[in-house]
């Protein structure tokens, strides 16, 4: 029978709000908490190749997380997420044992379809669950998409992702790759939905896909109070309550709340996110997020000026996002001013 999974992302995708900068205690306890909720899927950090420090979800060294996560609940899958275009070179992950994390999710770009594949299938080699997180999943044409998902069919990952990184996508969007992705992926596969807020359509876009009653397991992801990049995720409170009284699940909710007011709502206090006319220009032009950020609430510009200067940036500007680029495009716009 099909189920419906709740991933939680908040130590990893919440990371983009404070540099993953929890702190060591905060990590074990938001971990502990997030397990009594009943979470299917718990997702500690990144594993990337930089230098470890146990007060951050940024790890070198899958090992650095076993800590953190024993003794495991056998209820409970352990995730970590990784990303082709810098990746944790492959020697670095350990074979996978019993106490190990179960899942590494790898953030695919479209661009190195092929890199991610070997990358891929180099860790299902070393034992892990893979899911296949195809970034920006609105770039890829029908066909493009189908040949993506196609491709990973040859590894049997646990999951394929719809990801809507930068939330641009409405509800229609994100059903029509649902659509071909469950067409076209293997039905032992999982599908899976990663979706942002900056058009408030993260809601809408996950209850939509978990109504279709597809005939495989499903994963939504989600994490405390939304926190996440740009405008943030969907809620892990909501819409745990949402498939308690839907799909009769039997979430806890107590303890997600716990978590907010011990540490989300001081770093919510320090760093807010969340819907916001800027993230909403941003979305709107289909550009990174990191520009609402720094033009709207670094710089403090108008909306006018913030959809002025964003209307004029070029297609590669508006996917890699960097202060000098930004810079140049707003001292262009001062000097239209004069």
């Amino acid at each position: 029978m099909s189920k419906i999974l709740m991933l939680d992302c908040t130590l990893r995708d919440g990371g983009y709000i404070n540099d993953w900068q929890f702190g060591k205690e905060a990590i074990f306890d938001i971990e502990k908490k997030l397990v009594s909720t009943g979470v299917d899927i718990v997702e500690i950090g990144f594993l990337k190749n930089e230098i470890y420090n146990p007060n951050r979800t940024v790890f070198s060294d899958e090992k650095q997380i076993e800590d953190i996560i024993a003794p495991k609940n056998k209820d409970v899958l352990y995730a970590a997420m990784v990303e082709v275009m810098n990746p944790l070179p492959i020697e670095y992950i350990s074979q996978r044992t019993d106490t190990s994390i179960d899942i590494i999710r790898v953030i695919v770009w479209k661009r190195l379809l092929k890199e991610g594949f070997e990358y891929c299938k180099a860790i299902t080699e070393k034992g892990y669950k893979v899911c296949v997180q195809p970034a920006r999943v609105d770039q890829y044409s029908q066909q493009e998409f189908v040949e993506m998902v196609e491709l990973f069919n040859n590894l049997n990952p646990m999951a394929v992702y719809i990801v809507d990184s930068w939330g641009t996508q409405d509800k229609e969007g994100i059903l029509r790759y649902i659509e071909l992705a469950d067409k076209h992926l293997k039905k032992d596969i999982a599908l899976g939905f990663h979706g942002h807020n900056n058009l408030q359509q993260a809601f809408g876009c996950a209850e939509a896909f978990a109504e279709l009653g597809l005939k495989r397991d499903i994963i939504i992801d989600a994490s405390i109070y939304g926190i996440g990049r740009g405008a943030g995720n969907l809620n892990l409170e909501i819409f745990a309550r949402y498939l308690n009284i839907k799909f009769d699940k039997n979430y806890d909710i107590t303890p997600m709340l716990k978590i907010y007011s011990d540490y989300i709502e001081k770093i919510y206090k320090e760093h807010p996110w969340g819907y916001s006319f800027p993230n909403y220009l941003v979305a709107s032009y289909n550009c990174n997020p990191e520009y609402a950020d720094y033009y709207g609430f670094k710089k403090k510009l108008s909306l006018k000026a913030i959809s002025d200067i964003i209307s004029k940036l070029k297609d590669t500007d508006k996917i890699i996002f960097t202060k000098d680029t930004a810079d140049s495009y707003l001292e262009k716009y001062l000097k239209t001013r004069k």
